[in-house]
């Protein structure tokens, strides 16, 4: 395999992003698919957390501010600049639309816990970049330390693969990075079953300093498909069930 090794900035780590098409697009097409995004039925990642799509609201602005200006969660991403600024969170916002698969599926979910109102509290997302195209993050998340040591974002990378990225947009092949010495990120890649390259290395520069990459990748065959593990929605608490 080819070492390569350039000084590159690569997409969000925290939601990766398809090339916008939203120009492309009428206002009547944007406000059908605005509306489809947001009456998105969630998944359900345990009895008590939900994956559902970001929307536009000042909770879910609040939260992209809180978080991202988190020193814990910030210094492992690569994309959002800092600090991140209230015309940040509603620039990504606004762009929910350009954030969904072909057939109207969000590509970009916000983990809610739904035992504090639906709060925000992580995020998790995927690409659906052509298989040909493996140089940024096919995935991307990042989750509140709060969260942190349950599995959470193991399961709920596993889940939007497979329901969205394998499923839907039919992609093979991922791509993704972590931070070098990130070990737990790179273990909630290879639990969704990414393989660290050894071989090919990364970097990109933030404030004047190279920092080093671990690539990682997933590429399915058919049959690799058909014996991966299936992930199952969690059944809620009634109590949660609107």
């Amino acid at each position: 395999m080819v070492d390569v090794t350039p000084n590159i900035t690569l997409l969000p780590e925290h939601h990766p992003e398809p090339t916008p098409v939203s120009n492309k697009r009428t206002p009547e097409e944007f406000e059908r698919l605005a509306k489809l995004h947001d009456s998105f039925k969630p998944f359900w990642l345990t009895e008590t957390i939900q994956l559902a799509p970001w929307q536009h609201t000042d909770q879910d602005k609040d939260t992209l501010i809180e978080y991202l200006n988190d020193p814990n969660i910030y210094r492992w991403l690569i994309g959002p600049p800092n600090p991140y600024l209230s015309s940040d969170a509603d620039n990504w916002l606004s762009g929910r639309v350009d954030r969904m698969t072909k057939k109207g599926t969000p590509l970009a979910y916000a983990i809610r816990d739904m035992t504090k109102g639906g709060k925000a509290v992580g995020c998790v997302a995927v690409s659906d970049e052509s298989d040909d195209i493996l140089t940024g993050d096919d995935v991307g998340y990042w989750l509140s330390p709060e969260y942190h040591g349950q599995g959470l974002m193991a399961r709920a990378l596993k889940l939007i693969l497979q329901e969205v990225a394998i499923k839907e947009v039919g992609k093979r092949k991922f791509n993704s990075h972590a931070f070098a010495g990130n070990w737990a990120s790179r273990k909630t890649l290879e639990k969704a079953g990414f393989v660290h390259q050894p071989h090919m290395t990364m970097k990109f520069g933030r404030n004047g300093e190279e920092i080093d990459l671990w690539v990682m990748r997933l590429y399915l065959t058919e049959e690799d498909v058909s014996k991966r593990e299936v992930m199952v929605e969690a059944t809620p608490l009634p109590s949660l069930v609107q």
